[in-house]
């Protein structure tokens, strides 16, 4: 095994070997086999390929930013063993602004993992903005067009402590989660708080046994674990953390559903934006929600 989140999981007891399968023979990137505890839920990689220089050097091919710029809409070009394939993306930036105003309001916040810059760019209220981002062409674009912010590619770079630090998408990425999350708690101040999103092991999509299609497509070479609400509580207090509370959140409606069970594909949010109503789109997440089968996980934690 050798995904270094083995050894952790097995660390803590989430997981047990005579326990798992193998879901899936492939991610939607690279031939590694996708593993699961039949009876903790919990799904993570066989192999771990991608380390800080990885990250370092990567250039993601959906970013063009001049593009996005100018006509506001935001396509994925997503790598495939087929090849590329281009979907439309859902504005998260500014969802998570309102969802976590409160919280945001007027602190010194971090992004840990903050791409290009999207959510801090666009927090109004604010004492000061810094992010931490692997990427050099992230860093770049920030450094050269976003003023406001106060990036670098390692956390230690700032001496300062932090009312809130954000995580979108970015600790299941991450091969040592304990480490990490203890240091980023090392950099909040007293009260402080953590916001992590990431996708959920027990996603609706993921628990159909018909939809290979689906699986093909959503696991992912760089997403190295993906949790349950067990595993994530779990983490978060072997790594200090004390208040946890942990939402279940569905970022992707019945119309994107609709067309993985018609078409096989993504995409299908924009291909019957115009068919499904909101009402209906709300009702079906609410509902994903209430069964705990949402494909986002967000925890909130001091």
């Amino acid at each position: 095994m050798k995904n270094p989140i083995f050894k952790e999981l097995k660390k803590l007891r989430l997981i047990s070997e005579k326990n798992l399968i193998i879901l899936n023979k492939r991610t939607r990137d690279k031939k590694i086999n996708v593993l699961k505890d039949v009876k903790t839920k919990i799904i993570f990689l066989e192999k771990y390929l991608t380390n800080n220089s990885y990250y370092s050097s990567l250039k993601y091919k959906e970013d063009n930013r001049n593009t996005f710029e100018k006509s506001k809409k935001r396509v994925a070009n997503i790598k495939t063993i087929s090849g590329n394939l281009k979907i439309p993306m859902i504005k998260d930036d500014y969802r998570r602004i309102d969802q976590f105003s409160k919280i945001l309001n007027h602190k010194d916040i971090l992004d840990f993992g903050c791409g290009w810059g999207g959510f801090l760019k666009n927090i109004q209220n604010f004492k000061t903005l810094c992010g931490v981002e692997l990427r050099g062409e992230c860093i770049n674009h920030i450094n050269n067009n976003i003023k406001k912010i106060n990036i670098s590619d390692n956390i230690n770079s700032f001496q300062k402590k932090f009312d809130v630090i954000t995580m979108f998408h970015v600790l299941e990425h991450i091969p040592y989660q304990i480490e990490t999350l203890k240091l980023l708690k090392s950099k909040l101040k007293n009260k402080g708080k953590i916001i992590i999103e990431i996708p959920h092991a027990e996603d609706f999509l993921i628990l159909q046994d018909e939809l290979k299609e689906f699986k093909n497509f959503t696991f992912w070479s760089e997403h190295l674990i993906l949790h349950t609400y067990k595993s994530l509580r779990t983490v978060l207090f072997k790594s200090g953390f004390k208040k946890i509370n942990i939402q279940f959140y569905q970022r992707y409606n019945f119309s994107n559903h609709l067309g993985w069970f018609l078409k096989k594909k993504p995409g299908g949010h924009h291909h019957f934006k115009n068919i499904i109503s909101e009402k209906l789109n709300n009702i079906y997440c609410e509902n994903l929600k209430k069964q705990r089968q949402t494909d986002t996980l967000i925890a909130v934690a001091e």
